[in-house]
């Protein structure tokens, strides 16, 4: 049992090991996920109405919506993606969990808001084009690696019409530095999020000095299989980001601060890349 656990809880080499999709699409999380996304006291999937609606008019004053093609990357159960349509935008919402897009096509179609939705990765999948405004909110970006941010950078340049906007928010090298390396065993943790049946879970929470990177780790043992689940964060400056985006061919580029908070926000900070 020593080798064992000394085997599964070794700390990987940075974004060596991908799980994403496990805890977006794999039934019971999937569902886990979507509630956590609707949760309003949770802050682990979405951040509060309050904040979604600050950060839709933030970006309806500065990209004047209304008639505008935009695409929301990673759009859940459609938070965003309503408040858009509402406003007068077309909008295509993506994203890979099934549970989340089948509940923003209920949501849209009881709200009578047109909103097109479509189950795919955007990492693989093609981007619909000739797009006004891509936006990638509550810092999808950061779990992303060098290669995969790379990609994703190409894919949104293409798809974007000339002049077209490209808007994130990343987490701050500011916030790494309150990130604090732990480990925690414990049965059933999180109250049953990881699995219907009876389990153990090893959280293990990691930094990377040089790369600016935490790694939250999960193990998860149930009676008949072990497996894991790994929460990666890159965390940026406005000078790091803004190099990234320069050389995969971003020719105007603005850092602004939290566009959906009501006061400075020092953990992360929002961007508007142009083609």
């Amino acid at each position: 049992m020593f080798d064992e656990l000394r085997e599964i809880t070794r700390k990987p080499g940075v974004f060596s090991i991908y799980t994403a999709e496990t805890l977006w699409t794999e039934p019971h999380l999937a569902e886990q996920m979507l509630q956590t996304h609707l949760d309003q006291n949770s802050p682990l999937a979405s951040r509060p109405i309050a904040a979604i609606d600050r950060a839709v008019a933030w970006l309806d004053e500065r990209f004047h919506l209304d008639e505008k093609a935009v695409c929301d990357l990673g759009c859940g159960p459609g938070l965003y993606t309503e408040r858009y349509a509402r406003l007068g935008a077309n909008v295509r919402g993506i994203d890979f969990s099934i549970s989340s897009i089948d509940y923003a096509k209920k949501k849209a179609a009881e709200h009578g808001v047109g909103v097109t939705y479509q189950v795919a990765n955007y990492l693989t999948d093609p981007l619909p084009a000739e797009q006004d405004l891509v936006t990638l909110i509550y810092y999808d970006l950061c779990p992303l690696s060098p290669s995969q941010r790379t990609l994703i950078f190409g894919k949104v340049r293409e798809c974007l019409k000339p002049g077209g906007a490209f808007v994130f928010d990343v987490m701050s090298t500011t916030a790494f530095e309150s990130y604090a390396e732990h480990t925690t065993f414990a049965p059933n943790y999180m109250d049953g999020f990881w699995s219907p049946n009876d389990y153990f879970v090893f959280h293990q929470a990691h930094r990377y000095e040089d790369d600016k990177v935490s790694l939250d780790r999960f193990i998860v043992v149930e009676e008949r299989r072990t497996w894991h689940v790994y929460n990666w964060m890159q965390y940026f400056n406005p000078e790091n980001i803004t190099a990234e985006l320069t050389a995969n061919g971003f020719d105007e580029i603005d850092v602004v601060s939290g566009f959906h908070a009501e006061e400075r926000d020092e953990a992360s900070f929002g961007v508007i890349a142009r083609r």
